[in-house]
């Protein structure tokens, strides 16, 4: 499979050009210094720079005003096949930054850049009313020519229902923000959706979809790889590929944070304009755990709850048992089934029977796993790049024990495992020739149940007194 690669971190950028909106194109491929390349499974665009040392007056001759567009391909050899390009469709340059001169006839200037769907967005508004599953009004606002206007592939994932929604002048990305909030997924009903950008396009989809897809690759903190007889005395490249070169936690299990945010427990009343009634939904992290896919999907024997469900008082409370933590108050109107808003519509002598919005259904939800996402078990790493790793995908990670071993293993039962891309930083060094990934990984469970003490109760001492006497 890496035939052709001389060692981990080889790439070739077969393109990088420079389109001016004076018409001038510039090759950039002899004159780059760096490039990073930015994806995040929480942001609807791609960003990146580009830094150049320049001998030809560039920025003047070309010029470059930040009108201007990118495009470029890049390679790991023997993956061709899977490069990043975008020679189709190109990037938008929309600031030029830090502007040095090192010596005499030379200047040295970074390009930052991103998806021109992000500036479309930008000085795009939409003022339209829909009455379409959220899919197809996604599908819409990403391909019409008067708004988004995308060419790149689309992954949009089908939902339930049929919304009628008035888009009051806003920007499409900030309706389609919207919409994942209200979205349920028609194959198995998941409220948790995305809208991202990665290498591979646009992505509209829920978490359950990408937990489905197959593992990219295992990785694992491991010694430098050996040398390769057999390959001519070389190190063995496919080892070094799958070595993490470094790796750090980020700050996980924050309680405050997750008790205050709702992961832990919250509720939400719902007041129901039609039937002027109110009901009251409440969210419990421990036992609503499993009721959607979490990371492990099918398997779901090794998900299990970054927090345990011991006592933490005197009257037995667990920790997702505070559904006051955290209260919303949403308004609503159906008749149970039906938006009653549109009820008595008619169009051609059909009745239109539309979906309510089911926030009561999706919000508690929806607030509880991207709080498990951004404060839960969370690493940042570094590895050698390859072109084929993109944030949304899903790898393996076996972390080696810190510290004294007590057993057999030598991984971490508890946070070894499966694992989600959540963002990358692709980066490119033309000096060392080398491409290196930056990423954060997350994952919503643990391999292993946590032990547990039912009377690991908060330990009190005596009662404390109460002073009021201040003037003697």
């Amino acid at each position: 499979m890496f035939s052709g690669i001389n060692y981990a971190g080889e790439f070739n950028i077969q393109e990088l050009k420079l389109f001016a909106s004076s018409g001038n194109v510039v090759d950039l491929s002899g004159s780059y210094i760096s490039m990073n390349l930015f994806e995040d499974i929480f942001s609807p665009s791609l960003t990146g720079d580009v830094t150049v040392v320049d001998t030809n007056a560039i920025l003047m001759n070309a010029p470059i005003t930040g009108q201007d567009f990118l495009s470029f391909k890049i390679i790991t050899p023997s993956l061709e096949k899977r490069g990043i390009d975008f020679t189709e469709t190109v990037m938008s340059i929309y600031k030029i930054d830090t502007r040095i001169q090192p010596s005499t006839g030379s200047e040295v200037f970074t390009l930052h850049f991103c998806s021109p769907e992000g500036l479309r967005d930008s000085r795009t508004r939409v003022s339209k009313s829909y009455a379409d599953s959220i899919d197809t009004i996604v599908e819409d606002l990403l391909t019409n020519k008067f708004y988004i206007n995308s060419r790149k592939d689309l992954f949009i994932e089908q939902t339930s229902g049929i919304r009628k929604i008035v888009a009051p002048n806003h920007h499409p990305f900030r309706i389609i923000n919207h919409l994942k909030r209200e979205a349920i997924g028609q194959y198995n009903n998941s409220p948790n959706f995305l809208f991202f950008e990665n290498l591979y396009g646009i992505h509209f989809r829920s978490l359950d979809s990408l937990y489905a897809q197959k593992d990219i690759g295992q990785f694992h903190s491991g010694d430098r790889g050996t040398i390769d007889k057999k390959e001519g005395g070389v190190t063995n490249v496919a080892y070094e590929l799958k070595r993490v070169l470094d790796y750090q936690f980020n700050a996980n299990n924050d309680t405050l944070k997750n008790i205050r945010g709702g992961m832990l427990a919250s509720n939400i009343i719902t007041h129901n304009i039609f039937n002027k009634n109110y009901a009251t939904k409440t969210f419990d992290y421990v036992d609503n755990f499993n009721d959607f896919n979490r990371v492990n999907y099918n398997n779901k024997s090794k998900d299990n709850p970054i927090y345990n469900d011991v006592p933490l008082d005197e009257f037995d409370n667990t920790i997702s048992e505070f559904t006051n933590s955290r209260i919303h108050l949403h308004p609503t109107s159906t008749d149970g089934l039906h938006d009653a808003q549109h009820y008595f519509e008619f169009t051609d002598g059909e009745k239109n029977i539309y979906s309510p919005n089911n926030i009561d259904k999706t919000h508690l939800t929806r607030q509880s796993k991207y709080m498990e996402l951004s404060k839960g078990s969370s690493i940042t790493m570094e590895i050698n790049g390859t072109t084929t790793i993109s944030a949304g995908n899903m790898i393996e990670f076996n972390m080696p024990i810190s510290g004294v071993q007590h057993g057999k293993d030598k991984i971490d039962k508890y946070y070894s495992g499966r694992y989600l891309i959540s963002s990358t930083r692709h980066m490119f060094d033309q000096a060392t020739r080398k491409h290196t990934i930056l990423m954060t990984i997350v994952k919503d469970s643990l391999n292993n149940k946590l032990p547990k003490n039912d009377l690991a109760i908060e330990p009190k001492g005596k009662k404390g007194i109460v002073v009021n006497s201040f003037y003697s």
